[in-house]
């Protein structure tokens, strides 16, 4: 590439030993990448980061490269730290592959089972050129449902593909509090931090603003470094649930709770059917 490539994807990749089903894994991340191949503007990069390479070729486009590693993989004692501290390693691995290489504008982590709308690169190369950008608006999607999936305007509550960070700013440090230093991701201090997004909550380590995983917790942080964090102004990425070897705020995805009626009406309220241009926008299969 001539000139820097707008975005940089950075995708953390489990290994296989902490896979229930390594085939699914293997094809959610092949339809994340064509998501990303997707994109009206072609002004992009990916890395995707992992012990061992999916069942397919990552480099079937010339800007999509694996980085293998061989950092310990996460044992079942202290589980849910190691969980989250294997997906740091491997975003920061990532980071320090294409920054040098590509230099890009700005940088985003991407889950391995998410999709990204066909807007996002080409609003991100026409946008203002801020610190960085929050997704809020958003897709909740379960793969079983081959017609429906659901409108949110809270995505950085439920979903770490949430953020946008300029280059410049993605190693600032700050003492943010993060979940693999053992912190139980459903006790009381996460509840906190979900309810007090403009309060950052200081942690005992130093973290920066690319390796951390409190999504809630990204306004507070780019506020505490004196930095604004806008909104993009659309839906822009589909979350996939439903998996149950995500990984999603440092831990595997809960049980879901016995719904009540208010969240019932909630959920039929932003229920949405999925077009034929949902289905284009986010390659959704």
């Amino acid at each position: 590439m001539n000139e820097p490539p707008t975005l940089a994807f950075l995708i953390p990749f489990a290994s296989r030993k902490v896979k229930s089903k390594w085939n699914i894994a293997c094809a959610h991340l092949r339809q994340t990448l064509r998501s990303i191949q997707n994109s009206r503007s072609g002004n992009y990069c990916v890395v995707v980061a992992g012990h061992e390479p999916p069942d397919f070729d990552v480099s079937f486009d010339s800007r999509f490269q694996f980085l293998s590693l061989n950092h310990p993989i996460p044992s079942d004692d202290n589980y849910t730290p190691g969980l989250v501290l294997d997906k740091l390693t491997k975003i920061a691995a990532a980071w320090n592959y294409a920054k040098p290489i590509w230099n890009p504008k700005y940088v985003m982590k991407l889950d391995a089972d998410d999709l990204i709308s066909s807007r996002l690169v080409d609003w991100l190369e026409n946008s203002s050129g801020e610190t960085g950008y929050l997704i809020k608006h958003g897709w909740v999607w379960r793969p079983g449902s081959r017609y429906l999936l659901q409108r949110t305007e809270l995505f950085d509550r439920t979903c770490g593909s949430c953020l946008i960070i300029r280059n410049d700013v993605a190693d600032q440090t700050g003492p943010f509090l993060t979940e693999w230093e053992g912190v139980p991701s459903d006790g009381e201090i996460s509840s906190f931090a979900a309810s007090a997004e403009h309060s950052a909550i200081r942690g005992s380590r130093i973290s920066t603003l690319l390796l951390n995983d409190t999504c809630t917790q990204f306004a507070s942080q780019f506020a505490y470094l004196g930095h604004r964090l806008p909104t993009v102004p659309f839906n822009a990425v589909v979350y996939r649930t439903g998996n149950a070897d995500s990984v999603e705020g440092g831990i595997r995805q809960r049980t879901p709770q016995t719904p009540t009626l208010r969240m019932l009406v909630g959920r039929i309220r932003r229920t949405r059917l999925i077009t034929k241009a949902l289905r284009k926008e986010f390659m959704l299969g």
